[in-house]
């Protein structure tokens, strides 16, 4: 019977939606805040049903799977997944705005060390008056609880290996307009739930692993497009310890100077 419930998923994979998923709740496109009239997708275990904080009562509390079409505003809000025993998953915020930039960020928290891509995308109408999403390909701003800390000619920040300091409320602005903001959480490696999922859809990812490993050259390529406003507390102290490093070997190299010069004198 499980294997039943992956037919949605697999036909969300077939029109090149990537769903994710984390602890418990799958989401589809993989990310947290949707334009108004966009539709998703989330999805739970076989024994389990969707919950929601929010207004919407299109996801019934006896459903593992939901489709919410043409989605507005008040369907902003909490889900999550929760079991027959009452058992509750890992929440995840969703955030539907009218605004024309939104940012894609992680859904679930991730593991200490993991490289992470923030994009900040748009909303255009298409020649049928459909609204079409599409990754800004142009310069952006990002920001992490309200400070400034990079300007990205490509529309994304990337960082190669992430860690507690980079947690925090992100947002993206574009041409003036600024998306709503995205919480960016990091959780220890040694987690345990990191490493044992305990849900057969979480091993589903795998199938991206292709994609995610291209994802990663072109993040090597062309990761020279943003400049950091804010270095990151590791990487500043990196850069005082090699400082610190050619300061003490230029003195010593005047000093072994001075003393053969001394000894030519002499």
């Amino acid at each position: 019977m499980f294997w039943l419930t992956l037919i949605p998923v697999l036909l969300h994979l077939t029109r090149g939606n990537s769903p994710c998923f984390g602890r418990s709740l799958g989401i589809s496109p993989c990310r947290t805040q949707f334009f108004k009239e966009e539709s998703f997708t989330l999805y739970c275990g076989a024994d389990e049903r969707i919950m929601t904080n929010s207004n919407s009562d299109t996801c019934s509390q006896k459903s593992h799977e939901c489709v919410l079409q043409l989605v507005r505003e008040y369907q902003s809000g909490t889900y999550w997944c929760q079991s027959n025993s009452g058992e509750r998953g890992e929440a995840v915020n969703i955030t539907v705005t009218a605004g024309s930039v939104i940012l894609e960020s992680p859904v679930h928290p991730v593991p200490e060390g993991s490289p992470v891509t923030l994009r900040c995308l748009m909303s255009h109408k298409s020649s049928n008056q459909l609204g079409v999403v599409t990754r800004i390909n142009q310069s952006c701003t990002f920001s992490r609880d309200g400070r400034l800390i990079g300007v990205c000619l490509t529309g994304e920040m990337s960082f190669a290996a992430v860690n507690r300091s980079h947690e925090g409320l992100y947002t993206c602005t574009f041409s003036g307009v600024e998306s709503p903001g995205s919480w960016l959480a990091v959780r220890a490696t040694s987690s345990p739930e990191s490493l044992h999922p305990s849900h057969p859809h979480r091993l589903l990812p795998l199938v991206y692993a292709g994609r995610t490993l291209l994802l990663l050259v072109l993040l090597g390529v062309f990761g020279g497009c943003c400049w950091r406003i804010h270095k990151e507390p590791e990487e500043a102290a990196s850069e005082d310890v090699t400082d610190e490093e050619v300061m003490l070997n230029r003195r010593e190299q005047k000093k072994v100077q001075e003393t053969n010069t001394h000894k030519a004198i002499l």
